[in-house]
């Protein structure tokens, strides 16, 4: 089984071609350019390295959020795009899930957090035991604060991991025991994380698969322009 895994939901944006658990190819950009410049060149400069063309590739996979509105919406926007005409299925994939898949069997319980601002988080927690990764709660956006609750009690060193750990960690060190950050060099969402994640739910379950027009962005909460227009109606 071959997996096209796709990226875009931070700053930086990465492509990956993933055959039945092994990492063929990743590449990665971060150059500041937007994800629209770039993701396409690098799906076919992946494809090259991997030697396969886009009809060898299975199945599609995207990181479909949370994370930012305008990265999330390319990324999905170029999978539909690419699988659409090929009849190719996809797989959207939790951000949160692929931020905390290196932490896989190290039996800790990983707390997946990514700035949402404002004093906010993205965030859900895993059970990363020796037998693999368990879902602990439904990826949400909580305020710090909230998620220092969530953290309490649970029975196991808590690993914080995204962009959101520094923030995370500065206001939790002295609440919380047993907490850490994760290495930086495993800290940030790739697309290999996505495409490994989207070969498990297949194997799982076939249906985790979606057709082109089935694929859709999971955005949380309303963008930043959404917010401030409901806000200015409400005081109308």
């Amino acid at each position: 089984m071959k997996i096209l895994g796709v990226e875009s939901s931070a700053t930086s944006a990465s492509v990956s071609v993933v055959e039945n658990g092994k990492v063929i190819a990743l590449e990665s950009s971060n150059t500041g350019l937007t994800h629209s410049q770039t993701l396409m060149p690098m799906v076919e400069s992946t494809l090259k390295k991997a030697d396969v063309t886009i009809n060898d590739i299975d199945y599609i996979a995207v990181s479909n959020g949370p994370g930012s509105f305008t990265g999330i919406r390319i990324g999905v926007s170029l999978v539909k795009g690419i699988s659409d005409p090929l009849n190719k299925k996809c797989v959207p994939v939790s951000t949160l899930e692929a931020i905390a898949k290196p932490l896989e069997n190290s039996d800790v319980i990983a707390a997946s957090v990514m700035d949402a601002r404002c004093n906010q988080v993205y965030c859900a927690l895993f059970d990363c035991g020796k037998d693999g990764m368990t879902r602990l709660t439904d990826d949400d956006a909580i305020s710090i604060d909230e998620l220092t609750e969530r953290l309490k009690n649970q029975g196991k060193n808590v690993v914080l991991i995204g962009d959101g750990a520094n923030i995370c960690y500065n206001k939790m060190k002295d609440v919380l025991e047993n907490i850490s950050i994760a290495s930086a060099t495993i800290r940030y969402q790739s697309a290999s994380s996505v495409a490994l994640i989207a070969e498990d739910l297949i194997l799982k379950d076939e249906n985790n698969a979606v057709s082109s027009d089935e694929l859709v962005p999971k955005y949380l909460r309303l963008s930043q322009a959404e917010r401030e227009l409901k806000k200015k109606q409400e005081n109308n």
